[in-house]
């Protein structure tokens, strides 16, 4: 009986404590703008300022609920916390306002004066207590400084004699200007603590100009023409002989190029001596080949011109090989040709005597 006595007395003792405790216990609201009230309470003690309300609190503090029969409770409302993420602001620079060099973003619609401690945690000034801000990054050093991107797409123009520029259409950036022709990998000129430029390419193309040439041409031996202005340079192909030779222009300046639209060709003509014919006693006949060359052969050119005078010859060619650049040649076959006709017509003379002869030695046999 005494033992079961001791352990219900133990029992109480542990109770007891316990009891206390839970009275003691303080609840906890979060502020949410309206009034926080606790059901049976009829008045409010406000722990913090020491006084007395009759309407339940909404503010952020500790109170203590006073119940009819002399009970209480003691809560109290907490503030309402609001998460915050900080970054930089790219667009600040120098002289700006302070406050504007970061940037916050959170949910709800808050108005806060963004500020830092002398560690530089953030905190928000000019805004009750009843809001609790959690920055994230939490310090300065932590947020990373994000520069503003300048960029430009690669780019071609052809050349126009005066300045191209390029804009960044940024006021404090200067433009970029180029003139000659030639391939740019460029970027602007920027203050890297707030901006970074990414490089681009600028290409200049040279401008055309068409060419009207005259004629160009020599004989052939002689050295070639000029072939050359101030502003280009004009090459043909190679060789020597009489023919026509490819032209081409090359610009003195790397900002023109030159293209031939007329007279394209270089010509060789033949030797002036070459071109003049040689003088023959006879006039060609109509089936002569009266080209002039650079070596007449007689025996080709003259082919019918010494022909048989009667019809009994066949139409045989009388073939006389004549050296043009020697006038003793052609007056010897000619003299050959009179020789060999004056045998022939002897010939026929003596042939037609034979035939009289045998026809009236024929008619005397018969009488």
């Amino acid at each position: 009986m005494k033992k079961l006595l001791g352990v219900l007395l133990a029992f109480l003792m542990c109770c007891v404590p316990i009891g206390i405790q839970a009275d003691e216990e303080v609840l906890s609201f979060e502020y949410t703008g309206q009034k926080i009230e606790i059901k049976g309470a009829f008045v409010y003690y406000l722990l913090d300022d020491g006084i007395y309300v009759s309407t339940a609190p909404m503010d952020c503090g500790r109170y203590r609920a006073i119940y009819s029969d002399g009970s209480y409770i003691d809560y109290e409302i907490t503030p309402k916390v609001v998460y915050v993420n900080v970054r930089y602001n790219k667009y600040w620079r120098q002289g700006d306002p302070e406050e504007n060099r970061y940037l916050c973003e959170y949910d709800g619609d808050y108005e806060f004066k963004l500020d830092s401690y002398v560690n530089g945690d953030f905190k928000a000034v000019d805004y009750n207590d009843n809001y609790k801000f959690e920055f994230e990054p939490k310090n300065k050093k932590d947020v990373e400084i994000v520069k503003t991107t300048i960029t430009h797409p690669d780019v071609e123009y052809v050349y126009t004699g005066s300045d191209i520029v390029i804009d960044s259409k940024v006021d404090s950036i200067s433009p970029i200007a180029f003139k000659n022709v030639g391939e740019y990998i460029v970027s602007f000129n920027v203050d890297s603590n707030y901006y970074e430029s990414i490089p681009f390419k600028v290409t200049i193309l040279p401008k055309t100009v068409q060419l009207r040439l005259n004629k160009y041409q020599k004989y052939f031996g002689e050295k070639d023409p000029v072939l050359e202005t101030d502003d280009y340079i004009l090459t043909r192909e190679v060789g020597e002989d009489v023919g026509n030779y490819k032209l081409t222009a090359k610009s003195k300046s790397r900002n023109y190029k030159y293209e031939i639209i007329e007279n394209d060709v270089f010509t060789i003509l033949e030797n002036k001596l070459q071109q003049i014919k040689p003088e023959v006693t006879d006039q060609p006949s109509n089936d002569e080949n009266k080209e002039p060359l650079q070596s007449v052969n007689a025996l080709n050119k003259d082919k019918n011109k010494y022909a048989s005078a009667t019809d009994m010859e066949s139409n045989k060619d009388i073939e006389t090989k004549v050296d043009k650049e020697s006038q003793k040649t052609e007056t010897k076959v000619v003299t050959g040709v009179s020789n060999f006709t004056s045998m022939y017509y002897l010939m026929m003379v003596s042939s037609i005597a034979v035939i009289i002869y045998i026809l009236i030695k024929k008619r005397n046999v018969k009488s």
